[in-house]
């Protein structure tokens, strides 16, 4: 399990972030209503959701191993829900949700603006325990 959580930080603390900012400039200026979402796009957001089962799964075996008491208090009950939050973000950001395309262009960028800060407040948390 010590794996899974390597592979959880070094992916949520370093990986992601780059490559949040990555795809928001990528998908901003490569956008065209047409085609949106392309394959890179939907590779994305198949990425955020292995993040997010990562560290799901750790929290998960570390409360069923008996650090439940850590695990569901304050304040690190709010990096999993984050990590969802997160997930729903990226996939709202690579859809054709009506509420962000009507963002236009812009679209991509905001809302993947919006999971990058989410990632960070959520790796700043898991940094704080």
């Amino acid at each position: 399990m010590g794996t899974v959580f390597l592979i959880h930080r070094w992916f949520g603390g370093v990986i992601l972030p780059l490559l949040l900012f990555g795809a928001a400039i990528w998908f901003t200026v490569t956008w065209k209503r047409e085609s949106w979402p392309g394959r890179p796009a939907q590779a994305f957001r198949i990425l955020v959701d292995i993040q997010f089962l990562l560290g799901l799964s750790f929290w998960l075996y570390m409360i069923a191993a008996g650090a439940g008491s850590r695990y569901l208090a304050f304040p690190f009950i709010l990096h999993p829900m984050m990590g969802l939050l997160a997930a729903t973000v990226a996939k709202l950001a690579v859809s054709h949700n009506d509420r962000v395309a009507r963002l236009g262009r812009w679209a991509p960028f905001a809302s993947l603006g919006l999971l990058l800060v989410i990632v960070v407040i959520a790796g700043t948390l898991a940094r704080l325990l």
